[in-house]
């Protein structure tokens, strides 16, 4: 514990979690790594988890959605409509050079925690899951793509002074894939909707009018987010108790 944390003391309120789905609405392409590449080979491999049960059922080289890509980006996002400054009033985008704010005091700093942990003066609001494939999406992707779980999308570079066509070849989960996890905020005395959910929800509003992952300017990652489920546990009796997005503000933060 940091001496930051100590001179914290506000009482922790509850635990507000959201269950959202993804749906692509065009190929999304969020990086892997290999090895190496074979001739006439995927350049560009989407990330996927080695063993994914559902159910019962285990499904191999399953593609999902990192944590870290969708905090990322939506942080990236409201750290334009929130506008950080540093104390010259400076944007901080443009004086950290593009890293992240770190102040450890704006709500994008409470919200996400601060870059590299600096700075940090209270506890970080947000958790983000990994949000994985329903079984619904998997037995869609094995009838469509013949048993494979992604499609190879095949692209050229023009050299514009010779002409030559230069392709490549990058993987992508196909278009009406759905994805599922949670988005979990925790609560503290003094926290209002306004600059907790309030944020997150406009977050996620951006994405859906930006892209995830790679290549949004081809048309990549495109997709629509719905919340699902919403559950409040309350640190008084600390029972999950399933309420409506809509009633978050009057029930988490009127009380």
């Amino acid at each position: 514990m940091s001496k930051d944390d100590i001179k914290f003391n506000k009482a922790l309120k509850g635990i507000l979690k959201l269950r959202y789905k993804i749906k692509t609405k065009t190929g999304l392409h969020i990086g892997g790594s290999k090895e190496s590449i074979e001739i006439g080979g995927i350049d560009n491999i989407v990330i996927k988890l080695p063993v994914l049960r559902i159910n019962g059922n285990e499904f191999r080289n399953v593609p999902y959605i990192p944590a870290s890509s969708l905090k990322g980006k939506i942080r990236a996002l409201l750290e334009w409509v929130e506008s950080p400054v540093d104390n010259k009033n400076q944007p901080i985008a443009i004086v950290k050079e593009g890293n992240p704010c770190d102040c450890g005091k704006c709500n994008i700093c409470k919200l996400f925690g601060t870059h590299k942990a600096q700075n940090n003066t209270e506890p970080v609001r947000l958790r983000f899951e990994e949000f994985y494939p329903t079984e619904e999406t998997i037995q869609m992707w094995e009838d469509v793509l013949e048993g494979m779980y992604t499609e190879m999308k095949s692209e050229n570079t023009i050299n514009r002074i010779t002409s030559r066509a230069m392709p490549r070849h990058l993987e992508r989960v196909i278009a009406g894939s759905e994805f599922e996890g949670d988005i979990t905020v925790r609560i503290f005395e003094g926290d209002t909707y306004a600059n907790t959910v309030g944020i997150l929800k406009k977050g996620l509003e951006l994405l859906e009018d930006d892209y995830l992952g790679g290549s949004g300017s081809r048309g990549y990652g495109r997709i629509e987010i719905e919340c699902k489920k919403v559950i409040w546990k309350p640190i008084d009796e600390y029972k999950e108790k399933e309420i409506s997005f809509g009633d978050i503000e009057n029930k988490v933060f009127g009380q």
